[in-house]
Order: C-alpha cells, then structure tokens, then sequence
C-alpha cells in the first residue's frame, strides 16, 4: 500500500493534459486555477510527456475569444517561461511570440497588457532582438489598428526596460515613419510619441533619419519641435549630439 501511495502522489503537469484540451469553457476555467496553484509551487514537476501538446493547447487558451480563458492562458504561458529552462523554452518561442502579439489586437485592455507583459517576459529570458526578429515582419504593416499602436508601446516600452543597443532600431524607425501618415489617428499620434522616445533614447541621428523618410512637411516640423522641446527639458537619455552606434542606423 507504501508503494502504490507513493506513486499516486508522484505528480506531473501530465495530470492536466486532457482538461487543458478540453474545447469546454468550463472545464478550462476549472483547470487554470488547479494549474496555477500547481505551478506556484516550484516544487511541484514540470515533467510532461507531451511538452509541445501542452504548450499548443496552452495557445488555444490564448487566442480563445473568451476574455477570460485567453488572459488564463497568457498567464500559464509566463509561469511556464519561468519553470522552464531557457532551452527548454527555445524551440516554442517564435510561436508563443507570434500568438501573443496577435493578442495586441483584442478589444480589452487587460489582455492587451497582459500579451504586452508576457513579450516582454520573452525578451527578458532570451534578448529582446530575438522577440522583434519574429514580431516586427507582423505588426508595423498589420491590418489591425490596435496591434500597429500596441507594438510601438511595445517598443517604448523596450527601450525603457532594455535599452537602444538591445534592438536594431534601423530597421524599426523607417516603419514608424510610414505609421505617421497612417489612417488611424491613434496610431498616427502613437508613431509621433515613439519617435519623440526614440530620438530621447538615441540623439541626433534621428533627426538626420527622419529627414530622409517621407513624412509630410508638417508633421516633420511637429517631430523637430518635440525633439527641440526633450532636449531643452532634460529629458534626454543620449547627448543630443551622440552619435553613438546604438542606432546603427542611417538607412540609405
């Protein structure tokens, strides 16, 4: 009776499997929060027979169009990133990356900021160039307007948390530049203010960069006002004068 006990308590995430396939809200909802007790405890295995199942049925959480299930899922997701070795995590990346964006898109705030977290998260375990080298070909140009807004937060967001030299900004400010003539006004401001953050982490260089993009007279003059407004504030992060390769920037 020692024996079988002791293999009756000897526990895996494999116990979770079919309620995390199940297509049932409620069994999904049940399952989350037995799920995150679970993972709470670093004690408890990570050991699962079916890690690529796991983590897939974990993103059919995510991309549900029940508020509830997909910010469940974006949560278990963050847990797992944490329990997990980074190795572990390695061959899932560009997926959870890809699926987690496209929440960058949901009506709510809540998942918004909650996708946003997680990429971040994603960043912080790997480098953050290798997120954007999987979510930049899908967002700037996305036919979404929330995830053409969102991503730039995203970058603002980047910047502050991580620095200019941990992405290739060259590649980025171009797409930002279009993204001010956009046909969303939201989007249109938020490319302006990630301009404005670009230029305050990086200097000088942008300004040079900008001029060359084709940006309407006005808004080009609105943007060289903002930067002249950062500098005579403060609020500069780079010298106004820096030409430091941070920006590796000046894109023929």
């Amino acid at each position: 009776m020692a024996d079988s006990s002791s293999i009756i308590e000897t526990k895996t995430l494999d116990q979770f499997y079919s309620s995390l396939q199940s297509k049932e809200p409620n069994v999904r909802l049940d399952c989350f929060s037995k799920l995150e007790d679970y993972l709470s405890d670093e004690n408890n295995s990570i050991e699962c027979e079916d890690l690529t199942g796991f983590i897939n049925g974990l993103l059919k959480w995510v991309e549900s169009s029940n508020y509830r299930i997909s910010h469940n899922g974006l949560r278990i997701v963050e847990q797992l990133l944490e329990r997990l070795d980074s190795y572990e995590f390695e061959s899932y990346l560009e997926n959870v990356s890809l699926v987690t964006l496209d929440r960058l898109g949901d009506g709510k705030d809540q998942i918004r900021e909650a996708a946003s977290h997680l990429l971040l998260k994603l960043m912080k375990a790997f480098t953050p160039q290798r997120v954007w080298d999987f979510i930049q070909p899908v967002s700037f140009e996305n036919k979404q307007f929330r995830i053409r807004e969102e991503i730039q937060r995203l970058l603002v967001q980047t910047l502050n948390e991580f620095g200019a030299s941990t992405i290739q900004l060259n590649k980025l400010v171009p797409l930002i530049c279009k993204l001010v003539s956009d046909s969303n006004g939201t989007v249109r401001q938020q490319a302006i203010d990630t301009l404005v953050e670009i230029y305050r982490h990086v200097g000088e260089k942008v300004r040079g960069d900008i001029a060359k993009r084709d940006i309407p007279e006005a808004k080009l003059k609105q943007l060289y006002d903002k930067f002249d407004d950062v500098v005579a504030s403060g609020r500069m992060i780079a010298k106004a004068s820096d030409t430091t390769d941070d920006y590796a920037l000046v894109i023929p």
